[in-house]
């Protein structure tokens, strides 16, 4: 069988332009000579759409685009995600999220999703009603089954905080198919790839027959999606595997005998690179957006968000504002300059020492007889925040907010100072990533000089400050931070594990618990790892647990 496996970058709620991606890739299957073009899940749409699909309106026009594809199909078959409505008459309200199935410029009928994940950034049973059955479709006289993202998922032990009760892959087993068909939109973290392949090769002993999965590519709000679709034979052997981050189409022939791919090994810190200039890159595009503003310190975290931009956006289109104060050390403007020099961004160097000196003087007859403390901190990292979004209103950028993971975490960030920004970048990047990211930015020459990437971390909002004043090391700081929030393991299990003393471990949870009413006001942020606080990670505000 001869299947061309298109996978595409949707804009939610863009339809015409989604079908029109669409169109052109049955286009391509037909020239290719493809008996069937396969796409992602909710190709049409988009994923997620989240509360679109409460519209009707939506619903209707969604209905009218598929139609467009129906009539885009002569003489090949097409099977793209969608939505399907409850059958005329039953009285039914509910959708399902859908494969629909054409052959030939005809509609012949739709397969349902089974399994709606409702764990971590998913929620699709607020939606969807789940599929009852299985069929074998009878395409170019092949059996096909074809399975939606999480019906595949439950036959692996990827998949942890699930209660399915029934497993879609041994259900279709019955039908000894020839091929299966998946379509996925599966959102990208680190490593996510490898356990991918892992699952599809397993369905694929189980089945017995060829197994390929069309996932979606491109940025969407917080998530990402890395596509890397593929092709494996029976034998659970990777033959053919679609690019990782952009728009890509495999070729396949079922048929034919081909040599497996080596195993290639993944570079993490190169596909985390990769996906959040792809999230920061589809952000600015699919909004409109055209121009970033970063305020750069001097420090890692800042300095690794403007290479970032720089490559997501182009180093035009980005800014750098250096916003020193009496505190800043020389050191720090001078890397800020030297960073900005080398990668060819615009410069704007706005001192806040008058407007620092003016909120001083402003506030000491109310703050009579109290001792300097955080509160003075605070006041320069709002004045560059003001300064920031007073930039970004007056020129019409977007201030990137460079927090990363393991200050969000601890709280150690400036609510409507550092904070204030459009879009987080690396506030689901830990510290040891960030500087890992640094050292893979600079693998072929020196652009974030050494000296930042050397220096203790410091906010520099007084005399001889170090995060290490308020913060345990990093590397004590990121494993509990991973244990705690994405592996779910207790205090007592982590000071068990890694031997760390159990008031620190404990400080450091409730810290994270402590800080929620920050984090529900930061910006919106990319997400690469198993569990963001930007989406997925849902406490109350008001709590006490530790």
């Amino acid at each position: 069988m001869h299947i061309v496996l298109r996978q595409i970058n949707p804009t939610i709620g863009d339809l015409a332009g989604n079908t029109a991606k669409i169109v052109n890739g049955i286009q391509e299957g037909r020239r290719l000579g493809a008996e069937l073009v396969l796409f992602s899940e909710l190709a049409l749409c988009g994923y997620p759409p989240e509360d679109f699909l409460l519209l009707p309106h939506f619903c209707n026009a969604l209905e009218a685009e598929l139609q467009k594809v129906v009539a885009a199909s002569k003489g090949i078959a097409v099977v793209v995600g969608t939505i399907r409505r409850a059958l005329p008459g039953t009285g039914q309200k509910f959708l399902h999220n859908s494969a629909a199935v054409i052959v030939d410029g005809r509609l012949i009928g739709y397969q349902d999703k089974a399994l709606l994940p409702t764990y971590d950034v998913f929620d699709e049973a607020r939606y969807f009603e789940p599929a009852e059955s299985y069929r074998v479709w009878d395409i170019a006289g092949k059996r096909v089954v074809i399975t939606i993202c999480e019906d595949i998922w439950q036959h692996s032990a990827a998949v942890i905080h699930t209660s399915y009760r029934r497993d879609p892959v041994r259900e279709v087993a019955m039908h000894k198919p020839d091929v299966l068909l998946n379509l996925s939109a599966s959102p990208f973290s680190v490593a996510r790839s490898e356990t991918r392949l892992a699952l599809c090769r397993a369905v694929a002993q189980t089945l017995h027959c060829p197994v390929l999965l069309c996932n979606q590519v491109g940025g969407n709000d917080s998530l990402i999606f890395d596509g890397n679709s593929l092709y494996l034979d029976r034998e659970g052997q990777l033959i053919a595997q679609a690019a990782a981050f952009r728009e890509d189409s495999l070729f396949i022939d079922t048929e034919v005998s081909a040599v497996p791919l080596e195993c290639q090994s993944t570079e993490p810190i190169r596909d985390l690179h990769d996906a959040l200039v792809l999230g920061l890159r589809d952000y600015f595009a699919k909004q409109g957006f055209t121009k970033a503003l970063v305020g750069l310190s001097g420090g890692i975290d800042s300095a690794v968000v403007l290479c970032l931009a720089a490559k997501a956006l182009g180093a035009d289109r980005v800014l750098a504002v250096s916003m020193p104060s009496r505190y800043s050390s020389e050191g720090s403007v001078t890397d800020a300059k030297a960073l900005v020099d080398h990668l060819g961004t615009g410069w704007l160097e706005v001192p806040i020492e008058r407007p620092f000196q003016s909120y001083l003087e402003l506030l000491t007859p109310h703050f009579q007889g109290l001792p300097p403390d955080t509160t003075e901190e605070n006041l320069q990292a709002r004045i560059r925040g003001m300064i920031l979004m007073a930039l970004s209103n007056k020129f019409g950028y977007i201030v990137l907010a460079t927090g990363n993971k393991s200050e969000m975490a601890m709280g150690y960030a400036t609510l409507y100072g550092d904070m204030c920004g459009g879009l987080g970048v690396i506030n689901d990047v830990t510290k040891r990533q960030v500087y890992a990211l640094a050292n893979w930015m600079n693998r072929d020459r020196e652009v974030i000089p050494h000296s930042t990437i050397v220096k203790p971390p410091s906010a520099e909002l007084r005399p001889n400050q170090l995060d290490s004043d308020s913060l345990p090391d990093y590397a004590i700081v990121d494993t509990v931070l991973e244990e705690y929030v994405e592996n779910h393991r207790s205090v007592e299990d982590i000071v068990l594990a890694y031997g760390y003393p159990m008031a620190v471990v404990d400080d450091l949870v409730r810290r994270i618990h402590r800080n929620e009413y920050k984090r529900r006001q930061s910006a919106p942020g990319l997400r690469v790892s198993q569990k963001a606080f930007s989406i997925g990670r849902r406490f109350p505000i008001v709590q006490k647990w530790v």
